[in-house]
């Protein structure tokens, strides 16, 4: 499961608040499946069952199959509460048991752990308290990762496993990406404090009027153009701040999705080895509501923006292909 992936919260003219990602990943999303999941379903914190637990609410979102309990990357659930799992590595730390009085929960499973139990941002911290993140290997290998959560406060927390243990940033600037931490992150925007959405004005230089190239379509100037972790970080920052927002929900929706294309990673630019034509891409991209607790969803394949409602209470949990083959509207 490595995977890079891009995140950030957002808010409508109306008030509505949304929590978007990217999911970039080498391979395909042949594992992966959008899931509806009932209240009181029951929710396994660990791989191997043990402190399983009935969920109070229900949840929507991303996940990959295959290891039992679904591995829940995003989603939202009926109370609101939003969060997507980011690839963390060489930087994620986890504990080697949890202790007296503390629930020991996998680091892919927390997602799904938190929308079962939690209504909001302020009841996550307080159930994080009490749990410590202690990682098995998936597959041989380790989970590396950290997690931005929202809420119908618009506030935006993100959680990262480290030394010492769970570090949880409250009022971040609702950014998220892959390795550094949020720190290191946060800080690195100091580099481009001169960014602006506005054409550079005209500089005399040895006597001469020099202009931008591009002037008057300019705006953005200094800020990187590569895929890696700290420049998607940096341009999606900026994207949050000078993007016009949406007037409601769809309009909202709509515009969250061409947002994510300052960081969306196409076909052939991250290759994963010499040898082999394997690339890293975004897949998909999903962007979900804490009002209405709507899930929506793109593939890379198919540019038409899917939909999934939260379900009712007493249904089984559902799983709902990707459908990343090509959905065109044709008009005539």
């Amino acid at each position: 499961m490595d995977f890079g992936c891009s995140s950030f919260t957002w808010r409508t003219e109306d008030g509505r608040h949304l929590l978007g990602r990217t999911y970039d990943q080498f391979g395909d999303l042949t594992a992966n499946r959008v899931i509806s999941v009932p209240p009181g379903m029951p929710c396994v914190p660990g791989l191997h069952g043990e402190g399983a637990a009935s969920g109070e609410y229900s949840y929507t979102g991303m996940a990959v199959l295959g290891f039992g309990e679904p591995i829940l990357v995003d989603g939202v659930n009926s109370a609101g509460l939003m969060g997507a799992l980011l690839h963390f590595p060489e930087y994620a730390v986890y504990e080697e048991s949890a202790g007296p009085g503390r629930t020991a929960v996998h680091p892919g499973r927390l997602l799904a752990w938190l929308f079962s139990q939690c209504a909001s941002v302020e009841k996550t911290v307080e159930a994080l308290k009490g749990t410590a993140l202690v990682d098995e290997p998936i597959q041989g290998k380790p989970l590396p990762a950290h997690y931005i959560l929202s809420d119908k406060t618009g506030e935006a927390v993100i959680i990262e496993p480290e030394e010492g243990g769970l570090s949880i940033h409250r009022e971040t600037i609702g950014v998220l990406t892959n390795s550094p931490d949020y720190r290191w992150q946060r800080t690195n925007l100091r580099n481009f404090v001169g960014v602006t959405n506005l054409p550079k004005a005209p500089q005399t230089i040895a006597g001469h009027e020099i202009r931008e190239f591009g002037e008057r379509l300019g705006g953005g100037s200094g800020l990187p153009g590569d895929y890696s972790s700290p420049s998607r970080f940096v341009r999606l920052a900026f994207m949050k701040e000078l993007a016009v927002p949406g007037k409601d929900e769809l309009d909202g929706v709509s515009r969250m999705f061409r947002a994510f294309a300052t960081v969306d990673i196409p076909e052939g630019l991250a290759k994963a080895d010499p040898n082999y034509d394997v690339y890293e891409q975004t897949l998909c991209t999903s962007v979900m509501c804490a009002e209405s607790g709507v899930y929506y969803f793109a593939p890379a394949q198919n540019r038409r923006i899917s939909a999934v409602r939260l379900p009712e209470a007493g249904t089984e949990m559902q799983y709902f292909d990707l459908g990343d083959g090509q959905d065109i509207d044709w008009r005539n």
